[in-house]
């Protein structure tokens, strides 16, 4: 097996910190069965997804190559989109970003383990379903709407918030004042849409609408309990039209998974295939990541990807969470 290490280096506050993961994969092959290791650093967004297609590329066939995305679920989305077509490549996640919500599906008192190179590398693979939007590849999900305007919003506040050490942790708080701000300056409102699910036409005017694969997104919220990645379905929850008291006052709600608390605001359902388009083009955030579009299309790929994950871990019931009472999703920001 080969072994590719794609690191973000921004997701390091200090150089010391990137200088001792680097040293715990040295220390990981340097002894014992020696196995093929290289690292690649990326430069900028979208910067890895070459890299790795090129890498896994040039493995011969029947030869495995577990990719590492080192990072944030930005990296892991970069990784994933270079490597989803070779069926002999497996991805692991290694958390050190800003967000990490496809860490958060395991439960935030196993990210040690998830760090862990020497368990990683000799960790056993779960099959896990991926969302396919046209050309493109997503683990976690897709927001339009509140929420992709919310991640707009909270940009610059995020790079701020990226230059201390400390101040990482406040990147969930941030995306809800991203979308206060976008909800009081006018910038979010209820939008046409034509949506087309599993052949049912489910087309009007929404919000927000959500498409999960995973419980965890939106940095470190749970908006879509019931999404799990390995039931071969997608989830959606649609926010009907709301004035913008209403919609700041629903947020809070909506966030912590308690949407089946106004069933007159929102809407959930399950599908494997689905098209939606805009009346005017539209803010999409896929895994995080923006992107403008006027159309696309979702599609549940049951099992698409082996992901790396360390003996005795799954994937925590979030439903189960918000029935507790469990006030937020795990805090991914653990530097």
């Amino acid at each position: 097996m080969r072994h590719y290490f794609v690191i973000n280096p921004k997701s390091f506050v200090q150089l010391e910190d990137l200088k001792r993961f680097l040293l715990s994969v040295e220390n990981c092959f340097s002894v014992g069965n020696r196995a093929e290791y290289k690292i690649y650093i990326s430069r900028y967004p979208r910067d890895a997804v070459a890299a790795v297609h090129r890498y896994a590329a040039g493995v011969t066939d029947g030869e495995k190559v577990r990719i590492y995305a080192v990072g944030g679920d930005g990296i892991l989305f970069d990784c994933l989109n270079g490597m989803a077509e070779f069926e002999n490549a497996e991805l692991a996640s290694v958390p050190y970003g800003n967000s990490n919500d496809f860490i958060n599906a395991f439960g935030e008192e196993n990210f040690d383990a998830f760090r862990d190179i020497k368990l990683l590398a000799a960790a056993p693979t779960t099959p896990v379903d991926l969302i396919q939007c046209g050309s493109r590849f997503a683990l976690l999900n897709c927001c339009i709407g509140v929420e992709s305007q919310a991640v707009m919003s909270m940009n610059g506040f995020s790079k701020a918030a990226n230059k201390g050490k400390y101040m990482r942790n406040f990147i969930p708080a941030l995306y809800k004042i991203g979308a206060v701000a976008g909800i009081i300056n006018g910038s979010i409102a209820p939008k046409r849409y034509t949506v087309i699910i599993d052949g049912a036409d489910k087309s009007g005017e929404y919000t927000n609408i959500n498409v999960a694969n995973t419980a965890f997104n939106g940095g470190g919220n749970m908006p879509n309990p019931y999404a799990a990645p390995n039931d071969g379905e997608l989830d959606i929850v649609f926010t009907n039209p709301l004035s913008r008291l209403r919609t700041v006052a629903i947020m809070p709600e909506y966030t912590r998974g308690r949407f089946e608390r106004h069933p007159g605001i929102f809407t959930h359902l399950r599908f494997r295939e689905m098209s939606c388009r805009g009346e005017t083009p539209m803010v999409v955030v896929l895994d995080g990541e923006l992107f403008i579009t006027s159309e696309i299309s979702f599609k549940a790929l049951p099992g698409a990807v082996r992901m790396v994950v360390p003996p005795g871990l799954g994937f925590v019931d979030a439903m189960s969470l918000v029935r507790r009472g469990k006030k937020e999703a795990p805090n991914e920001s653990r530097n």
